[in-house]
């Protein structure tokens, strides 16, 4: 969307009359403590509820959603608080500091809100704040200037302003339309998710494991070293758990990357220029999300084939964006079925093997509402047509989280069932434990923001891609083996603990699949 935002023409855009109270109506708006509901106060309802090509019901929104107004005037909201006033066109009639409108000039934008500490000419936009950046891409008049300081984001075409959007003062700029404000915070426990959180003001040097137990990403804010842990540095840590562990790159040192193979992952939308995965993905197709990216999507393609992060990082993907905040079963049942119609079209030796679902469709504990059993029989039907399906469900699932010791992660031994910081897990009869923490993955909310988040404490869907790509490891091995012999082999291979625990042994995997006897169907 800020694409076409950047190439619009002023030409036409000053027909229609400008509102003439819209400056009073922002002016009322505390846009830091301002939702949804205060939005509507003040500007009525919206025409329409959007985000990128899907439109919404009030009662069924997604995290992020731009509220619609007439005379090109929108509201972006992100988890339930407003992010942005976007004012783009100039019968928006909106004045910054009663100032700058649609159609001011560059010089004009930098005599009322000053000087770019850095001008970068004729290069892509890396929306950096305080950079200015012209002729975006070699293309003359197209500009970007983003203030924080100044609570303001300003596009440009012809060197004239185009598009203005204004902040919250927390915004975090520097991210391609970002959503996520860094929020300083004034204390922090065990296994808090401080991703986009500042802790600047806190002295984490008390207490040298916290920091390994807690969810960040590149955008949280550390304190300065004297009130860190002596020789304990986040980066670090973060690139440390992009490590599958328990053994699987010795694995990929010998060749065994899932070279050849093709699985697929229903999940949520994500770009496809990610380093993780970029050029990766065989086919991508969107049942029913419209939005751009996501949070979970990039993560699990990450641990599926991530050149730093995944099991199978030489897999292909056949990826297929299903909307999961609908509870609506219906489109995952529809992805399942786009994945067999392609597998249809495929050759004998370059059919998809297995899917990787993070998420739990049908079934009692399941969090969606309408049309559960569609699933279940799509599921079938993706059995009957040779794929293996990974899903979190209860009732067709297997898989449960376990966490590795960080300061030795290629020991099975020292792995733990459940999740770090929470009573045991107790697994169910047909069980076998994958890692989901401490873990690395890649993000990407925004376009071109490559971007990791480390997980101190990971979720049941990060175990589910980690199997899948040990599953393509073993098919680029033994092409001929069913989906019935590979899990046999995997349960069987699997380091047993003392309480009788399974956990998944990647090295034995492989031992035994290259021992394995030829396909029987199962």
């Amino acid at each position: 969307m800020l694409a076409l935002i950047i190439v619009l023409s002023l030409a036409g855009s000053v027909a229609s009359k400008p509102s003439s109270d819209i400056n009073d109506k922002v002016a009322q708006l505390d846009i830091d403590t301002a939702e949804l509901d205060d939005v509507i106060r003040i500007f009525g309802e919206p025409e329409e509820y959007i985000w990128g090509n899907q439109t919404f019901r009030k009662d069924n929104l997604p995290s992020i959603y731009i509220a619609s107004y007439p005379n090109n005037f929108s509201v972006v909201i992100h988890e339930g608080k407003v992010s942005e006033l976007r004012f783009e066109g100039a019968d928006a009639g909106y004045a910054y500091q009663n100032k700058l409108r649609i159609g001011s000039s560059l010089d004009e934008v930098i005599e009322v809100i000053g000087q770019p500490k850095e001008v970068v000419v004729a290069e892509q936009n890396k929306f950096e704040d305080g950079v200015l950046y012209k002729d975006i891409d070699g293309k003359k008049g197209h500009c970007y200037y983003g203030r924080s300081d100044k609570s303001v984001r300003l596009f440009f075409a012809d060197y004239k302003v185009a598009a203005l959007y204004v902040t919250r003062s927390d915004y975090r700029a520097g991210r391609s339309g970002s959503f996520q404000t860094v929020k300083p915070v004034e204390s922090v426990k065990e296994f808090d998710d401080v991703r986009w959180k500042d802790l600047s003001k806190i002295n984490l040097g008390r207490n040298d494991d916290l920091i390994k137990t807690l969810t960040f990403n590149k955008e949280t804010v550390w304190p300065e070293h004297p009130n860190m842990p002596v020789g304990l540095r986040p980066d670090k840590v973060l690139t440390n758990a992009m490590n599958p562990g328990l053994g699987i790159r010795v694995l990929h040192q010998r060749g065994i990357t899932g070279k050849g193979v093709n699985v697929a992952i229903i999940d949520q939308p994500l770009y496809l220029d990610h380093p993780e995965f970029a050029g990766k993905i065989a086919a991508y197709h969107d049942v029913g999300c419209g939005t751009e990216s996501s949070m979970h999507g990039p993560a699990v393609a990450s641990l599926l084939v991530g050149t730093n992060c995944g099991t199978a990082p030489d897999a292909r993907v056949y990826y297929v964006a299903a909307p999961s905040w609908t509870e609506d079963t219906a489109y995952q049942a529809e992805a399942l079925d786009w994945i067999i119609q392609q597998n249809e079209t495929l050759p004998a030796s370059e059919k998809i093997r297995v899917v990787s679902v993070s998420a739990s469709p049908s079934g009692r504990s399941s969090p969606f509402k309408k049309n559960k059993e569609m699933w279940d029989k799509a599921c079938a039907r993706a059995e009957e047509a040779g794929l293996l399906v990974l899903d979190c469900t209860e009732h067709r699932g297997f898989i449960a989280p376990c966490w590795y010791d960080e300061r030795a992660p290629e020991s099975i031994a020292r792995c733990k069932p459940g999740f770090p910081g929470i009573k045991r897990f107790v697994p169910g009869p047909e069980t076998i434990f994958v890692p989901a923490s401490p873990r690395t993955a890649a993000e990407e909310r925004d376009k071109g923001d490559f971007s990791y988040q480390y997980y101190g404490r990971g979720g049941l869907s990060w175990t589910i891609p980690y199997c899948a790509g040990v599953f393509a490891l073993g098919w680029q091995i033994r092409p001929d083996l069913s989906p019935g012999q590979m899990r046999e082999l995997l349960f069987r291979s699997a380091y047993t603990t003392k309480d009788g625990s399974r956990i998944i042994n990647p090295k034995k995997f492989i031992l035994l699949v290259e021992k394995a006897k030829g396909h029987t169907k199962k």
